[in-house]
């Protein structure tokens, strides 16, 4: 007898992992399994179909193939970083935290140059799974640009200067009805081109007379400090206005030793005085009290270009690979100094980038706690906060000149500063950090907001200067609420009057955390509000565009009000606010029915009125900024005629007045050039040999022929019939002419 059977169960059997290829698996047929593509598929000419299921094979599906439609590419999204208290604005959180327009990866149009590839993990900290960078296709690089391209290329051959699309003048190239008003205000009307000649000569006399002023030695940079009451009140001001943002100087450490300094001048090192030196350059165009010029530049300006200049020949002259922290804070003090002296303007993009490399290379984007003990607690918070403060200035950089951000292309996993005052870091091995009150803010604070929204701005910057990329709208709406979302998560606005050393956020510090965020919604949606076409979604761009250009006008206005000079010198944003508004203005005319925001030119007019006077008082702190001021004046004569055309002649004669005022002003508080060199340079300096400066001047060859005298080239009197009037113009002609400005298409 058979033993009984026991009950018989479905064996499972495990499902053999597809080794072929999706369509020859599909046609069952044999595979060779090949990569990238089978050679079954290749023969049959279906190469780019050919795809693996497999997850270890290096297909296309691990490397995200790119297709021409663009269809699988990502918006930008930030990379969170270890050890960060503060969460980080990415677009994961958005998804998780109730954003309201979560972001999908794939989007209705391609995303421009600018996208995300895969991350890591890196030395067991994971740094991030995205990170903006720059992808090279070759197919991509055959796109013509972008529809709404309109950019500022000026110059010829390879003397040539390239502004992008956020730059603030670039709007002109959308504007050009105001192009052809401005254009025939300066053919008719002869005044202004026989001032700037007059005040070119005198830029030429100055630079003449530097010839006779040695440069600058080591043992002769105490000689540049000035008396004791205006080092005080320059570094008292600095300390209550930039180092409430960025955090480059230690400020017990400092004043320990600027104290032993007024005791003794022979004791501080030659970093030390440089630092003081940018120091005082940073607020030398806001502290001279009195309002004198050396040409189109005011003394005060000159003061801060001779210590950027000597702070720079001492910075050359010191060791690549010795470095400590002085040489640092130099070289982010150097990047600020000029801007806030508008020393070399043109340079600034590649000035911070240097900045950023510079940091890169000795790795300060990675965070010093890699190190271990060889960085100490002290040093490795001054790293964090030194990277945080260039990251932020080379941004900034890139926003004005319109161009992408170094920070685009690269990982970082340097942490925020710490959330602790300058009192409570101290550099001893053997020192204790405070323990943090409720409640209490640091003096950090600042950069550690800036650091919420780093990567968002990063992105944005990336793609509005994107050549092949229009962003859909829904892709703006969705940048929209992320930058609302970060507004709305800045602290309320503190009292101008309370005291700052308590690590809240100063009125500056808030102004400047509001305009870097709302400066991309008139980026963004600029685009829309141009268009005149009866569509809902553009008169709510038209919208966003005025609220946030009044708004930024309006904050710059306030702070000025307050006693705070400072901003109109580090930022541009109410001149980019007060041209925005006119282009808004003058397509209102046409579009009474645009029922979201009721038109009142009276309230637009007075908002670019107060941009006018504020591009009024940075004209006498620096004594330049002529062209910007020369923009505003005409669009608000522009404005004016639109509702008044019989006075059109009037009013573009009232347009040039008001330019030419702004010359003469600076022309009639002319300083005598002895008096002049006497108040900059030292008695020590003055001394020097005239011949030995002026072999080292043409030795290297720093004066060209287009920078001689107007008298030694031989130029005529002014000819107002002339065919040709650029020789006259002030700076670049063409900024005044407008034709090395790309016409928009």
């Amino acid at each position: 007898m058979s033993e009984p059977s026991t009950p018989s169960r479905p064996i499972t059997r495990r499902k053999r992992k597809p080794l072929s290829c999706a369509l020859c698996r599909r046609r069952k047929l044999a595979c060779d399994r090949e990569y990238p593509s089978c050679s079954r598929c290749r023969k049959t000419g279906n190469a780019d179909s050919c795809s693996y299921d497999d997850a270890s094979a290096p297909s296309r599906a691990n490397f995200g193939r790119s297709d021409v439609s663009g269809q699988n590419r990502r918006i930008p999204v930030t990379s969170p970083v270890p050890g960060n208290t503060v969460a980080s604005a990415s677009v994961e959180g958005y998804r998780e935290n109730g954003g309201s327009r979560p972001i999908v990866p794939g989007v209705a149009d391609h995303g421009g140059t600018w996208q995300l590839l895969g991350g890591d993990d890196v030395g067991g900290l994971t740094i991030g799974k995205e990170r903006p960078a720059i992808k090279a296709d070759v197919t991509e690089l055959t796109y013509a640009p972008k529809s709404t391209e309109a950019v500022v290329f000026r110059g010829e051959t390879y003397k040539t200067q390239y502004y992008g699309s956020s730059n603030p003048t670039s709007l002109i190239g959308h504007f050009p009805e105001l192009r052809s008003y401005m254009k025939e205000t300066i053919k008719h009307h002869a005044s202004l081109p026989g001032v700037q000649k007059e005040l070119k000569a005198l830029d030429t006399k100055w630079k003449y007379e530097k010839l006779n002023i040695v440069p600058v030695k080591l043992e002769d940079l105490l000689f540049l400090l000035p008396n004791e009451e205006q080092m005080d009140s320059d570094v008292k001001l600095y300390f209550d206005s930039f180092e409430t943002m960025y955090r480059i100087v230690h400020r017990p450490t400092f004043m320990e030793e600027y104290d032993q300094m007024q005791k003794d001048r022979m004791t501080p090192k030659p970093g030390f005085v440089v630092l003081i030196l940018l120091i005082m350059a940073t607020v030398s165009c806001i502290t001279t009290e009195d309002r004198t010029y050396i040409g189109s530049s005011r003394v005060g300006r000159e003061l801060g270009i001779v210590w950027i200049e000597a702070a720079e020949a001492w910075l050359g002259r010191q060791s690549k690979k010795n470095t400590y922290l002085f040489i640092w804070q130099i070289r982010c003090l150097l990047v600020l100094a000029k801007q806030m002296c508008r020393y070399k303007k043109k340079r600034m993009w590649s000035v911070a980038g240097d900045l950023v490399r510079e940091g890169m290379a000795a790795g300060f984007h990675r965070d010093p706690s890699r190190l271990g003990g060889k960085v100490s607690s002290f040093d490795q918070e001054m790293r964090r906060r030194l990277w945080a403060t260039m990251t932020e200035l080379e941004l900034q950089a890139s926003v004005e000149r319109g161009m992408p951000s170094a920070l685009a292309a690269i990982r970082m996993d340097c942490a925020p500063p710490a959330d602790i005052d300058d009192e409570s870091l101290r550099p001893e091995p053997d020192s204790t950090q405070m323990q943090r009150l409720p409640g209490h803010r640091s003096s950090t604070l600042f950069l550690r907001l800036c650091r919420n929204s780093l990567d968002l701005r990063v992105s944005l910057n990336s793609r509005i200067n994107d050549l092949v990329s229009d962003l859909p709208y829904e892709d703006i709406l969705r940048y929209e609420d992320m930058i609302m979302n970060e507004l709305q998560a800045l602290p309320p606005q503190a009292d101008s009057n309370k005291d700052t050393n308590d690590g809240a956020l100063s009125p500056m510090a808030r102004t400047v955390l509001d305009l870097q965020l709302r400066q991309f919604l008139v980026l963004l949606h600029a685009p829309f509000a141009r268009k005149t076409e009866p569509n809902s979604r553009y008169a709510v761009s038209r919208m966003v565009c005025f609220n946030a250009a009044a708004s930024m006008v309006d904050q710059h206005w306030r702070l000025l009000q307050s006693g705070n000079p400072l901003l109109l010198l580090l930022r541009h944003d109410y001149f980019r606010g007060a041209l925005n508004l006119s282009h808004y203005a003058y397509l209102s005319f046409g579009l009474q029915a645009d029922l979201c925001v009721p038109v009142d030119s009276n309230t637009i007019l007075q908002y670019i009125q107060n941009a006018l006077s504020m591009l009024e008082d940075s004209i006498t702190y620096l004594g330049t900024g002529f062209t910007y001021h020369w923009y505003i004046s005409a669009a608000i004569s522009f404005l004016q005629s639109q509702s008044q055309p019989g006075r059109s002649s009037t009013l573009k004669q009232e347009a040039i007045n008001q330019v030419v005022r702004q010359y003469y002003r600076v022309l009639a508080s002319q300083e005598p050039l002895p008096r002049a060199k006497e108040r900059i340079y030292s008695r020590r300096l003055l001394e020097g040999t005239s011949s030995e400066a002026e072999r080292l001047f043409t030795s290297n060859n720093l004066l060209e022929p287009a920078e001689m005298s107007l008298d030694d080239v031989g130029l005529s009197q002014f000819d107002p019939t002339a065919s040709s009037m650029e020789q006259y113009f002030f700076g670049d002609p063409a900024a005044w002419t407008f034709d090395n400005l790309w016409e928009a298409t």
